[in-house]
């Protein structure tokens, strides 16, 4: 079915009908593309992650292919017990689907993806907003084909150290009163704490093997916390003033967070990913 900048692709996946998004760039026939996966966060769907991100677009100018897969739920709605999440760990997910296993979901979407055209295998890329950015931590920690991963207003969700380092980069907007910068409950969205996220993306750094760090670059009035060492790499962006958004996107929903315009996630991801790919000088 054709739909706006893509089409959806149907994937029968323990019983229940799902659908992909996926956004093919001009001239992309035949060629095998560097993959990112897209994940929407707490109520989203697909087409809203292509809306908020600009990936697609970016994706046209830049050579790579997007998919955006849709969770179990609700879409439309923020609420915790009904909104459409990915399973990324206790008290993360939808609690009506509890059992669904969405690591081997997406990677169930990644062959079905390279069932439509062809995909780089050393190059598979996941990137997420919210409930998906945290999908996208579980991804890096359970998901050995992951080459890299990019976490837009969303906390580490924890576990054993991946067989090898994950680069990884965040975003994180210092007035989100979803996840809050500074750590704890914020007066909107799951009622779970969290760690600060300077110290959030400490720790996961350690996981990830990072032995130095961090070193900070500006880009005023924002600024990039970065570890690394070995072959690991951990980058995080604080953003200032910005509450739960994608920077340099849209809003999610009428009256939600605005995006700073000032940065742009999208093309700062693209950038690390393209860093990080296996055979990357």
């Amino acid at each position: 079915m054709q739909h706006g900048q893509g089409h959806y692709l149907k994937l029968d996946w323990e019983g229940e009908a799902r659908r992909i998004l996926i956004h093919d760039p001009p001239g992309a026939e035949g060629r095998d593309l560097p993959l990112v996966l897209a994940l929407h966060g707490t109520g989203g769907t697909g087409r809203l992650m292509a809306l908020l991100s600009g990936l697609s677009r970016l994706a046209d100018e830049r050579g790579f292919r997007v998919a955006y897969p849709q969770a179990l739920g609700e879409a439309g709605t923020e609420d915790p017990a009904r909104g459409a999440a990915w399973n990324a760990g206790p008290g993360l997910g939808h609690p009506l689907h509890p059992e669904v296993d969405d690591v081997a979901f997406l990677g169930a979407v990644v062959d079905r993806v390279g069932r439509h055209a062809p995909v780089d295998a050393r190059r598979l890329f996941v990137a997420g907003f919210s409930n998906g950015a945290r999908m996208a931590y579980r991804m890096a920690l359970s998901a050995p084909w992951v080459a890299a991963i990019a976490a837009v207003a969303g906390a580490p969700v924890w576990g054993q150290a991946p067989a090898r380092p994950v680069p990884t980069l965040a975003f994180h907007g210092t007035d989100d009163r979803h996840i809050p910068y500074l750590g704890g409950v914020g007066p909107q969205g799951r009622r779970l704490p969290a760690q600060p996220a300077p110290e959030a993306l400490a720790r996961w750094a350690a996981l990830m093997g990072c032995g130095a760090g961090p070193v900070r670059e500006g880009l005023e009035p924002h600024h990039l916390d970065l570890w690394s060492g070995g072959d690991c790499e951990v980058g995080l962006w604080t953003v200032r003033g910005m509450g739960h958004a994608w920077p340099g996107g849209r809003a999610y929903a009428p009256g939600a967070d605005r995006p700073v315009t000032d940065l742009s996630a999208a093309h700062l991801i693209w950038a690390f990913f393209e860093a990080h790919a296996p055979g990357a000088p």
